[in-house]
C-alpha cells in the first residue's frame, strides 16, 4: 500500500497522519461522577468527537473531587474544563478570577435551548455566565413500590394532609413508613440538606429560600428552624423510619431505598432525588415502570406556588484554558444534541428544551423530564448554590444534629460558616 504524504511549509514531508495527528487539539476534563456515569458520558465525547474531529476529548474522575480541584486551583494547575456540582464552588471560583466567562456562542445556545433560570444558576456574582448545565436531576420525589402499594389499598396523596394521614395509618398496622439513609463518606449529610430544602420550598416564599442561601435569612431563624421541626417530626419517630433515628446517619443513602422491595418492604415511602432509581437493585430496575411509582412532595403551605428543587453538574472552563476548541465543546454541551446520547443510554435527565424526550428508555424518565420541562418555578438545591464553606458546615450540622448535637447549636455552627 502507498503511503500517502503532506508536504509541509519549509518542504518537511510528513506522514499525512502524523501531520493530523499534530493538528489535533485535546480538551481535558475533571469532573465528580465515575463509573457507569462517567462511561456514558463516553457517548457524549464520542458524538462531539464525530462532528469535530480535530478535536480529542479526556474526561478523568476524582472519588475526592472538591479537594482536587482546590488543590489544583490554588498551585495555578487548572484543568480545562471542570464539570462541578456545587454552583456555589462555581461562585467561589469565579470570585477568585480562576474561570472564564463562557463564549458569546455558549450564552446563545444556553438562551435559546434552556429556560431563564438555568442561566442564572450559571452566573457569578459580577453577572457574566459562567456554567453550562448538562446532566440535571429533580428532587422532591417520593418512590414507592407500586404493586404492593396498590394491593396494601394506599392512594397516592395531593396533599401534606392526606400524606400525614397516609403514614400514621401505616404506622397503625404497623408498618414502617419511611425509608431514610444518609451516609454518603465525606459527603455525609446531603440527604438531610435535601429533605430540609424541599420542606423551606413548600413552606416559605421562594425569596426567603434565595435570602438563606446567601445568608440573609439564617440558620437561626424561625423560617428555617420550622423545617428543621417538621423534619424532626418524622426522623424522630422511632414508628415512622426504618430503624429508628440512629440508623439514618448509619445507614448508606445507595441502600435506603431498597427496603421498599423486600418482601414485605420494610418500609413504604423514600423521599430522593431522580437518581434514585440507579441505586434500586437490578431485578427492580430491569422494569421501573411496572416496579416504582413516584409523586412529588406535597405543598405544606398551599398559598405558595408549586416549585421544584433541582440540582446538576455544570461545566467551566478556567482562566487562561478557554481555548477555541474548549468553548466549542461548552457550546455543544448546551445543546439537545449533547444530551440525547445520554438519554438513550438511561440514567440521565437534561433541561434542554430541544432534546429528544421520546429517547428516554422508561415512561418514568419521560416523567421526571416533564417535571424538569415543565416546571413554572425551580430553585437549585440551596446546600449545593450556597458558598462551599457553608455547604461543607451545613452537610457536617446535619450529621451532627441527627447524631445528637442540640439544634441551636448546629445552627449557630452552620451560620458561623458564612463569615469564613
Amino acid at each position: 500500500m502507498k503511503k500517502r504524504w503532506l508536504l509541509l511549509a519549509g518542504s518537511a514531508v510528513l506522514p499525512l497522519t502524523l501531520a493530523l495527528a499534530q493538528q489535533t487539539k485535546t480538551v481535558n476534563i475533571l469532573g465528580a461522577f465515575g463509573g457507569n456515569e462517567a462511561k456514558v458520558f463516553q457517548n457524549v465525547i464520542n458524538a462531539f468527537e464525530a462532528q469535530n474531529p480535530g478535536i480529542k476529548v479526556n474526561y478523568s474522575t476524582s472519588a475526592d473531587f472538591n479537594t482536587v480541584l482546590n488543590v489544583r486551583v490554588q498551585s495555578g494547575d487548572y484543568p480545562d474544563v471542570a464539570a462541578i456540582p456545587q454552583p456555589g464552588v462555581m461562585k467561589d471560583l469565579a470570585a477568585q478570577g480562576a474561570l472564564a466567562p463562557l463564549s458569546a456562542s455558549t450564552v446563545s445556545n444556553i438562551q435559546k435551548n434552556y429556560a431563564s433560570a438555568w442561566a442564572d444558576l450559571g452566573r457569578g456574582n459580577d453577572r457574566k455566565i459562567y456554567g453550562v448545565f448538562h446532566r440535571v436531576n429533580v428532587k422532591g420525589l417520593v418512590f414507592y413500590n407500586k404493586p404492593a402499594f396498590e394491593a396494601a389499598g394506599y392512594k397516592v396523596p395531593k396533599t401534606w394532609v392526606e400524606l400525614q394521614a397516609l403514614t400514621k395509618g401505616m404506622e397503625s398496622s404497623k408498618s414502617t413508613p419511611w425509608c431514610v439513609g444518609m451516609e454518603s463518606g465525606g459527603a455525609t449529610g446531603w440527604v438531610a440538606t435535601d429533605w430540609l430544602e424541599n420542606i423551606m420550598l413548600r413552606t416559605q416564599p421562594a425569596s426567603v429560600y434565595d435570602n438563606w442561601i446567601t445568608g440573609k435569612v439564617a440558620f437561626s431563624s424561625p423560617e428555617v428552624k420550622n423545617a428543621f421541626n417538621i423534619v424532626n417530626e418524622i426522623w424522630n419517630n422511632p414508628k415512622a423510619v426504618y430503624g429508628g433515628r440512629n440508623a439514618i446517619a448509619a445507614t448508606s443513602f445507595l441502600a435506603s431505598a431498597k427496603g421498599l422491595f423486600t418482601a414485605p418492604p420494610q418500609c413504604w415511602l423514600h423521599m430522593q432525588g431522580s437518581f434514585a432509581t440507579d441505586f434500586l437493585q437490578d431485578d427492580i430496575k430491569k422494569n421501573l415502570d411496572a416496579n416504582v411509582g413516584v409523586f412529588v412532595l406535597p405543598m405544606i403551605n398551599t398559598k405558595l406556588p408549586v416549585t421544584i428543587e433541582v440540582g446538576g453538574d455544570q461545566f467551566v472552563s478556567f482562566k487562561g484554558k478557554n481555548r477555541p476548541e474548549v468553548q466549542k465543546f461548552l457550546s455543544f454541551l448546551a445543546t439537545g444534541a449533547s444530551a440525547n446520547p445520554w438519554i438513550k443510554s438511561g440514567g440521565g435527565l437534561f433541561p434542554h428544551k430541544d432534546q429528544n424526550n421520546s429517547l428516554y428508555p422508561t415512561k418514568l424518565e419521560r416523567d421526571f423530564s416533564n417535571i424538569i420541562l415543565s416546571a413554572k418555578a425551580a430553585r437549585f438545591d440551596a446546600s449545593d448554590a450556597m458558598p462551599s464553606a457553608v455547604n461543607q458546615a451545613f452537610w457536617k450540622g446535619t450529621t451532627d444534629w441527627v447524631t445528637g448535637t442540640p439544634l441551636d447549636q448546629i445552627l449557630k455552627d452552620i451560620d458561623a460558616a458564612y463569615k469564613k
